[in-house]
């Protein structure tokens, strides 16, 4: 027993040692996965808390970046140009807020949310060197709306991109749309 053991241990390795890495694209490819809402009234104000999920794929591994710090502008390469505050690549995760209006005609349309509400923030780096390598998995993103802010039954949708890492023009991932969600139910 302990011989066969043995045997298909070393054939598991075998068919493990042999497992060819993704071959993906040095540009990220993102794809929109779900939206969690969870809904809440904390002080007594009806708030729905949204995690957007996007999935991403990297030929390269540059994904990310570390927080901003101008002191170590001159020696940390995420903080320097054309990642330095106030550059258009300063954030990494841009997300656009469209909501659902219903049109004279009776028709509905997404159109921007207060015209042209959008989130920018910074991801961390997901790789903690510098090795190229194809990376895949989520990024998460969480956000609030109360009844302070919008109207309870309002429908929104979601447009997201990223941008990786690669200088001197970083490369910009495609666009996903998110599934419409109800909020404030």
């Amino acid at each position: 027993m302990l011989k066969y053991s043995f045997a298909c241990l070393l054939l598991l390795l075998a068919f493990t040692s042999c497992r060819e890495e993704p071959n993906y694209p040095d540009e990220p490819q993102i794809s929109f996965k779900r939206i969690e809402k969870f809904s809440h009234e904390p002080s007594g104000v009806k708030t729905d808390t949204l995690t957007f999920v996007i999935g991403y794929q990297d030929g390269d591994g540059n994904l990310g970046l570390r927080p901003y710090d101008s002191r170590q502008e001159a020696t940390d390469p995420d903080s320097q140009a054309p990642f330095n505050f106030g550059s258009p690549y300063y954030n990494n995760f841009f997300l656009k807020f469209y909501e659902e209006i219903e049109q004279p005609d009776g028709s509905k349309e997404f159109v921007p949310f207060r015209g042209g509400f959008e989130l920018q923030q910074r991801f961390p780096r997901i790789s903690s060197d510098e090795r190229e390598e194809p990376l895949e998995g989520e990024i998460r993103f969480k956000f609030a709306f109360t009844e302070l802010e919008v109207n309870p039954g309002t429908v929104m949708r979601f447009e997201a991109y990223i941008y990786d890492r690669t200088t001197p023009v970083p490369h910009k991932s495609n666009v996903v749309i998110s599934e419409p969600v109800t909020l404030l139910e």
